[in-house]
């Protein structure tokens, strides 16, 4: 009767974890390892999950890497075929002896080899935020974004449907969306939807933490390493 109990509760473990991601691109970045199945790389860096941060991700970004004419920037990105998307994301990204580096969300799409981005851009003396396509800039410095140097936050989110892409930002979590200019842009799918991280500059470093990605259309369910699935391991275990 208790093995019984055992493989029950497993299986209803698994099913509860493949219906939390079934259709959504979110991730909460909890405990030590990416939950959705469908994340990739592109220039893979060294990076975490809850060890330097415990419920973030963090990403020790790479010299020499930009996002402007080309996209050479570490990126973790899934691949979709929607004319839907709403995602979301807080970023913390601190650098130091760069004069560029960069870090935020991008839809692209491979085949043109085209994008738009909400990227946060840190310079030597301040950090902004920018809503670009590949080489145009839609606002080049979103008012209000300006920050010191060194160790600099946002939250921000892009909302796409069919052509049509809206920016929003904000400084902390409890306010409103902040709307920046919406923007058409034609892009082939399917599209790479993530985030990305690099150090423009040959010189300094530069790090970028991640607190969640959210799907704003089809949110991941409450997936919590030191919840409920903590707890269905943990009994699990002691079996």
């Amino acid at each position: 009767m208790k093995k019984l109990t055992v493989v029950f509760a497993l299986l209803v473990f698994i099913i509860f974890q493949s219906h939390a991601f079934a259709g959504s691109l979110g991730d909460p970045f909890d405990g030590n390892a990416l939950k959705n199945p469908e994340w990739e790389w592109q220039n893979e860096p060294n990076w975490d999950i809850g060890e330097t941060n415990n419920g973030w991700i963090h990403i020790n970004a790479a010299n020499g890497q930009n996002l402007w004419d080309v996209d050479t920037v570490a990126k973790l990105y899934q691949l979709v075929n929607t004319d839907k998307i709403d995602v979301a994301t807080h970023i913390v990204m601190d650098y130091a002896g760069t004069a560029s580096c960069v870090s935020g969300l991008l839809i692209k799409s491979p085949s043109d080899v085209d994008w738009t981005t909400m990227k946060f851009w840190g310079r030597a003396g301040d950090a902004i935020l920018q809503w670009q396509h590949k080489q145009a800039e839609v606002v080049g410095t979103v008012p209000g974004s300006n920050q010191p140097a060194g160790r600099v936050e946002v939250f921000i989110r892009i909302a796409k449907s069919g052509n049509e892409y809206t920016g929003y930002w904000k400084k902390t979590a409890d306010e409103e969306w902040i709307e920046v200019t919406p923007a058409n842009k034609a892009l082939t799918p399917p599209l790479e939807v993530g985030i990305f991280a690099g150090n423009c500059e040959a010189a300094g470093t530069m790090t970028a933490e991640f607190e969640y990605f959210e799907d704003m259309i089809n949110p991941f369910a409450a997936v919590d390493s030191s919840g409920k699935c903590a707890t269905t391991w943990a009994s699990l275990k002691s079996f």
